[in-house]
C-alpha cells in the first residue's frame, strides 16, 4: 500500500507539471516514452519468438511516430505522407524478418508480426492524441487533462460503484472484479469529473463550457476507456500474467497504468478537433 502511495504521490505532480507548466513538445516526450516502454511491454508479453532486433525496432516506430508527428512542419512531406512512410518502412521489416525466420526453430510468427504492429503504429497513433490535445493554442492545458479526469475519476467512482452494489460480474472470465454496477458508475463519474473542467476551465483560461457536450463527452469517452481496459486485461488473461511489468511497482506497467487511456484520448481529440467542445 505505502508503494502505490508513494507512485501516486511523485507520478501525479510530475504529470502535471509537464502538461500544465512545460512547453507542449514537454507533452510530446511524455507521451514518446509511454508510447515506446506500452510497444515493449506488449511484445514482451503477446509476442512469441521475438527476436532483439525487433523489439529495438518496435520501440523505435513507436517513438519516432510521436516525433514526427509533432514536428512534422520540419519535414520534407508533411504530417500524414511522412506517417505513412514510417509505417510502411516499419511494415517492410517487419515482414522481411518473418520471411528470413520462416522455417527455423524459432520463427517470427504472423501473430507476433501483428503484435509488433499494433505496438509500433496503432498504440502510438492513439497515444499522439494526448499531445495533439495540448497543442491546442486556445485551451490546450484545459483539454490535455480530460482524458486523465475521464480516466482517472471514472476508475475511482467504477470501484466505489461496484463496492456498494456490484452484484453481476461484468466479464468474470477477462476482470474477475469489473461488475455492471462499476460499469454505470465509471461513466457517472467521468461525465462529473468533465463538469468540473469545465469550471475550472471557466475560471481559469475564459473557456466557456458546454455542460451537456462535456457529460455526453465523458459519458463516451467513459465507456470505450472500459474496453480498452477490458481488451489490455484480456491480453494479459492470455498470457498467464497478472502485470504487463513492474514499472509503478505495485502499480504495474505502463499499460496497466495508462490502457484506458489509451482508448480515451482519440474520443476526446475527435470531439474537440470536430469544434464540439
Amino acid at each position: 500500500m505505502k508503494q502505490r502511495w508513494l507512485v501516486v504521490a511523485i507520478g501525479l505532480p510530475l504529470l502535471l507539471l509537464v502538461l500544465l507548466a512545460c512547453p507542449a513538445w514537454a507533452t510530446m516526450y511524455v507521451v514518446c516514452a509511454i508510447a515506446g516502454i506500452a510497444a515493449y511491454e506488449l511484445l514482451h508479453t503477446a509476442g512469441k519468438n521475438v527476436p532483439k532486433g525487433v523489439y529495438a525496432l518496435t520501440v523505435a516506430a513507436a517513438a519516432a511516430y510521436e516525433v514526427l508527428a509533432y514536428y512534422s512542419e520540419w519535414t520534407f512531406f508533411g504530417t500524414i505522407q511522412t506517417v505513412t512512410v514510417l509505417r510502411w518502412a516499419f511494415l517492410m521489416l517487419l515482414f522481411f524478418t518473418a520471411v528470413h525466420r520462416f522455417g527455423r526453430e524459432e520463427p517470427f510468427a504472423f501473430s507476433t508480426l501483428c503484435t509488433a504492429a499494433v505496438g509500433g503504429i496503432v498504440f502510438p497513433a492513439m497515444y499522439s492524441c494526448i499531445f495533439l490535445l495540448r497543442m491546442d493554442e486556445s485551451y490546450g492545458k484545459l483539454y490535455v487533462l480530460a482524458p486523465f479526469c475521464v480516466a482517472f475519476v471514472g476508475d475511482a467512482l467504477s470501484m466505489y460503484f461496484g463496492m456498494w452494489f456490484g452484484k453481476r460480474k461484468m466479464a468474470p472470465h477477462v476482470s474477475p472484479h469489473k461488475t455492471w454496477a462499476g460499469a454505470i458508475g465509471g461513466p457517472v463519474g467521468s461525465a462529473l469529473a468533465l463538469v468540473l473542467l469545465g469550471i475550472v476551465g471557466h475560471k481559469w483560461l475564459g473557456y466557456a463550457p458546454n455542460y451537456l457536450m462535456l457529460v455526453l463527452v465523458g459519458v463516451v469517452a467513459n465507456v470505450f476507456g472500459q474496453l480498452g481496459d477490458l481488451s489490455m486485461s484480456l491480453i494479459k488473461r492470455e498470457a498467464g500474467i497478472k502485470d504487463y511489468s513492474h514499472l509503478f511497482l505495485t502499480h504495474g506497467g505502463m499499460l496497466d497504468r495508462f490502457d484506458s487511456t489509451l482508448f480515451i484520448a482519440p474520443v476526446v481529440y475527435f470531439f474537440v478537433a470536430g469544434g464540439f467542445l
